[in-house]
């Protein structure tokens, strides 16, 4: 079973994301908040959480800004490899471009209105077997 940790502050996301991840056969663990999920992180560096296959991240948490945790998990050694999906309605091109100076991109930036869950289910198993085949990203 594929772990990934569900990065979401709204009620009403949480609950059909995480009931379709689980009938997918993932196991989903929840932070929903900048704060929970940084801890989280602290818990893998330090070797008391396994590393998920991947994070589901929204930018727009109830406590700050996903692209803390983005910056914190790309720049740290333990976490840097762990693939991160952007899914959000936050859409900007001036913040795209900016996270891409940065150098701090998530392997994914989804826009929520624009996939229902069972295709961002699709694109993350495509993504996650690609990935274990040791091939490129999907674009």
């Amino acid at each position: 079973m594929r772990k990934i940790i569900l990065v979401e502050s709204g009620p009403e996301q949480i609950n059909i994301y995480r009931r379709m991840f689980e009938k997918t056969d993932f196991d989903v663990e929840l932070a929903i908040s900048k704060n929970e999920m940084l801890e989280e992180l602290r818990q893998i560096r330090n070797g008391d959480s396994a590393k998920p296959d991947l994070v589901v991240l929204d930018f727009m948490l109830a406590d700050g800004h996903g692209v803390e945790i983005l910056r914190a998990m790309k720049k740290n050694y333990f976490t840097r490899d762990i693939p991160v999906f952007a899914v959000t309605n936050y859409q900007n091109n001036d913040f795209e471009h900016q996270i891409q100076q940065l150098e701090i991109m998530p392997e994914k930036y989804l826009i929520k209105a624009h996939h229902t869950p069972a295709e961002l289910i699709d694109i993350m198993n495509r993504y996650l077997e690609r990935d274990n085949r040791g091939g490129t990203t999907l674009s």
